[in-house]
């Protein structure tokens, strides 16, 4: 009995002891140390007398997962030093199963492979963003720019040197960065000296992440949770100009158009350009003249058949960089949508057949150039701003044997500034402006396009109570002019549909309007930070007239919105699951008429099992839908209730082989409407140099009232919908080798196929009756003549992008890529994907092969 109660009593001591405080664990400071004259090797060795015999070595890492604060029995200890150049890390990371230490390289700037160490540093001490620096055991390094919000922006780029070591023998490996200043933003002289500092460890064959000062899993903000790194006081003059010149030679073979003395069936090209960064005390600017961005990746096919735009994520690096700090937006609408900069051109000549009339073919606008100025100074106030000039753009037209130039895209001038104050990270104040202005000499771009687009916006961020509450408000407002041919098409897009039924009684096209202009914004207050409930309620609108489309993104407006929002979390382990997350939420939205015309309640599980198998499951049940613009400008269409079931499903991340699934069903109560998608993903890891992934889509689309065709001005039949049904294929497949950290070959290929059969045509009649039969009546043989054109399609697309990248000095890489592309969609249905793919594969083809490389200089 006495050696049982004696055990007891061990293993309750031990488990207590092995559970470190939480003021022990968080917000812990760093003492750091100022070197002079030493020059280590970076080769992740940690063996000279630098490490050796100087510094404070740190330990005591906590765990985040599985247990939160719990010592682990892989311990790791940490030490930093700097010089007037650099700063130096080192880290030693014990192991207790070394032969499974997980050494797979992966690409660049992706670190979600291999065991890993990261650091970052809140440069200014403000809490809003920080940089980090990723290496994982095979040798990858990521850099990255991570906010206190926990978004994260991987395109930064920086130039640093770091490696790895493994000594089996001590069971454990080590990580050398050395991290250049010039690659920082920050103040050189501060009041007190104090950088945020976050060190993460994460061994993957278990998904162990551990913390060398403890960000929580409910926080109350990722960078405001950082510990601190004391010392930083004798700091170099910031400074540093960096030149990144490149040269690019392109070929391209095309399908041949008979006739044609544009599309001869191949092309070559090439192009020089300059991308620059000068520091300027506290700020940074960059520079890029003639960008060229072949490399980066392609978009995903998509079909959309609603009146909407598709939205598609920025992948050039000169955007995305400093991204945080431009960042102004509501929901999905945005301020600045750094896409629209270099985009396609907008106007296409008319009467383009491709038999007796040719064109040139623009599929980029050129930039001229733009500037970028982002950084904080020692006040606290940051400020970013972005400068962009595009080149009119001309296509060649050949029209019955007489050719002529037509202007497809003007002059057009971008600019953007934002500027926020922050108090301590407990309160932000700031503002934003955007301009977008062009040059419209030619009379049909005058009709066609605003001449000029202004936006505005002020954002307010209060917290409470160390962070527990918080209060955000955003308010933007939007005015653009131009000919009363532009601003009549403006009222009738599909943002704004000023023509709808529906509307009359408070909107209505005004003809000789020669300007627009509206409001937007949205009020939010709640509860989150470190505590197992949160909440929040938002109240958020957007006038008919508001339009942010020349330079940010929004979808439509004339809506007014509340959101009410309570979430539970559980991050404790709880029998089979080691965490757990509850949400319940609720929306209502009304137009400016007063109409309510939607109505949702939402619940959302979250959980991961001790198997570190994942599930996401949510329900919606909506109980109130009129869509505005389903019939392209025409009246308001009910639908009936629906549920909205989502499902996704993955097995454990760390192991070598992982399945994911996913599927998402919309089932209306009328029974005729209904749309599933099913998404089976699995990748591999193989050795240590490769990774696969194979993605497939798939869904089956039934709807009863998809939109065919709009004629107002028909007595007979002005707003025509059929019964749809379509299917939609695709196959996403993805392959990576590394050969070494500074050597990648990528391949990406993906076959699509969407194909769909109409239908029991019906003209739309009481298009918002509570009785689903009475919203359309069949057309007659008669009448089916409205027609314009048979709506049934097979649209095939097949794309798929090689690239092999070299970067044979730091900063400093070299670039070939293969793209390969076909597409087509016929105006018939053509069944099963089989038959697809055989059309698919038989189609002619595009392809370019680019070789590219950049030099980096640093001065």
């Amino acid at each position: 009995m006495n050696l049982l109660l004696l055990s007891v009593c061990t293993f309750s001591y031990g488990q207590q002891d092995s559970i470190v405080p939480f003021k022990d664990a968080y917000k812990r400071i760093y003492n750091v140390t100022k070197v002079t004259d030493v020059k280590p090797v970076i080769d992740g060795k940690l063996d000279e007398s630098f490490w050796t015999e100087q510094g404070e070595w740190s330990d005591r890492f906590v765990q985040i997962i599985p247990y939160e604060r719990e010592i682990s029995p892989s311990p790791t200890r940490v030490k930093l030093f700097y010089d007037d150049k650099y700063i130096y890390v080192g880290v030693y990371c014990k192991d207790a199963v070394p032969g499974k230490m997980n050494r797979f390289i992966g690409n660049r700037d992706d670190n979600s492979m291999g065991d890993l160490i990261s650091v970052a540093f809140d440069t200014y001490h403000d809490y809003r963003a920080a940089p980090e620096f990723n290496i994982n055991l095979g040798g990858n390094k990521t850099d990255l720019i991570v906010t206190d919000k926990l978004n994260v922006n991987r395109s930064w780029n920086a130039v640093w040197e770091g490696r790895t070591h493994v000594n089996l023998p001590d069971s454990s490996w080590t990580a050398e960065l050395r991290i250049p200043f010039s690659q920082l933003r920050y103040n050189q002289e501060s009041a007190d000296g104090i950088w945020g500092l976050h060190v993460r460890r994460i061994i993957r064959r278990n998904n162990e992440v551990q913390n060398w000062s403890m960000i929580p899993l409910k926080n109350n903000g990722h960078v405001f949770s950082f510990g601190e790194m004391h010392g930083m006081t004798d700091l170099p003059k910031p400074r540093g100009i960096e030149f990144l010149p490149y040269v690019m030679g392109k070929y391209r073979s095309e399908p041949k158009i008979p006739g044609s003395p544009y599309q001869k069936g191949h092309s070559w090209g090439g192009n020089v350009g300059l991308d620059a960064k000068f520091a300027l005390s506290d700020f940074t600017l960059d520079m890029t003249i003639n960008p060229d961005y072949g490399q980066v990746e392609l978009d995903p096919s998509v079909m959309n058949l609603t009146a909407y735009e598709t939205f598609y994520d920025e992948k050039r690096p000169f955007f995305l960089e400093g991204k945080h700090i431009l960042d102004f937006a509501n929901g999905s609408d945005m301020m600045f949508y750094t896409r629209r900069i270099g985009a396609a051109p907008s106007y296409t000549p008319p009467g383009i057949d491709n038999v007796n009339s040719f064109a040139s073919r623009k599929e980029n606008i050129p930039i001229i150039g733009a500037l970028k100025l982002t950084g904080t100074n020692r006040k606290g106030v940051t400020i970013g701003v972005v400068q962009s000039l595009t080149a009119q753009s001309s296509s060649k037209v050949t029209l019955n044997g007489m050719e002529d130039k037509v202007v497809v895209e003007p002059l057009t001038n971008y600019t953007v500034a934002r500027v926020q104050k922050n108090w301590e990270g407990n309160t932000l104040l700031g503002g934003m402006i955007t301009s977008v202005n062009r040059a419209l000499d030619e009379p049909h771009l005058k009709d066609f396009m605003v001449r000029n687009a202004f936006t505005a916006g002020i954002d307010f961020t209060q917290y409470f109570k160390n962070r527990l509450y918080y209060v955000e408000a955003k308010a933007m407002v939007s005015s653009l002019n131009g000919s009363k041919e532009a601003i009549r098409a403006l009222q009738q897009n599909a943002v704004h549909y000023y023509q709808r039924s529906s509307s009359a009684d408070y909107l209505g096209v005004d003809p000789e309007r020669r300007s627009l202009s509206g409001t937007g914004g949205y009020l939010k207050l709640g509860r989150k930070g470190n505590a197992k409930w949160a909440f929040a309620e938002t109240f958020s609108w957007s006038s008919p007239g508001f339009d942010l489309n020349d330079i940010g993104y929004l979808k439509q407006t004339d809506n007014l919105s509340n959101e009410t929002e309570i979430a539970y979390r559980q991050t404790d382990i709880w029998k089979m699951f080691r965490y757990n997350a509850f949400t319940l939420t609720q929306r209502n939205q009304w137009n400016y008429g007063g109409t309510p015309f939607y109505n949702h309640l939402a619940l959302k599980w979250q959980t991961m099992t001790m198997s570190r198998y994942e599930l996401i499951v949510s329900e919606t049940f909506c109980w109130n839908n009129l869509d505005s613009r389903l019939l392209r400008g025409g009246p308001d269409v009910r639908f009936n209730p629906y549920f909205l079931t989502s499902v996704k499903f993955n097995t454990d991340k760390a192991k070598r082989v992982r399945l994911t699934l996913q599927y998402e069903g919309n089932y209306n109560l009328d029974g005729y409407n209904r749309l599933n998608t099913f998404t089976p993903e699995l990748t591999f890891r193989l050795g240590n140099h490769i990774y696969l992934s194979g993605q497939l889509n798939y869904a089956w689309n039934t709807d009863n009232m998809q939109f065919v065709q709009a004629t107002p001005e028909s007595s007979t039949a002005p707003y025509v919908t059929a019964h749809m049904d379509q299917k939609t294929y695709g196959l996403t497949m993805n392959l990576q080798v590394n050969v070494t950290p500074d050597i990648t070959i990528q391949f990406y290929g993906s076959p699509f196929t969407s194909t769909a059969k109409f239908k029991d045509f019906k003209s739309m009649t009481n298009t918002t009756s509570h009785t689903y039969e009475d919203r359309f009546r069949p057309l007659s043989d008669e009448e089916m003549s409205v027609i314009k054109n048979k709506p049934d399609f097979s649209f095939n697309e097949f794309r798929s992008n090689l690239v092999a990248r070299w970067e044979y000095l730091p900063g400093s890489t070299l670039y070939f890529v293969w793209e390969h592309r076909m597409s087509n969609r016929d105006s018939k249905y053509l069944s099963g994907w089989g038959n697809n793919l055989d059309r698919m594969f038989g189609l002619p083809a595009t392809n370019t092969f680019m070789v590219k490389m950049n030099y980096w200089f640093n001065l």
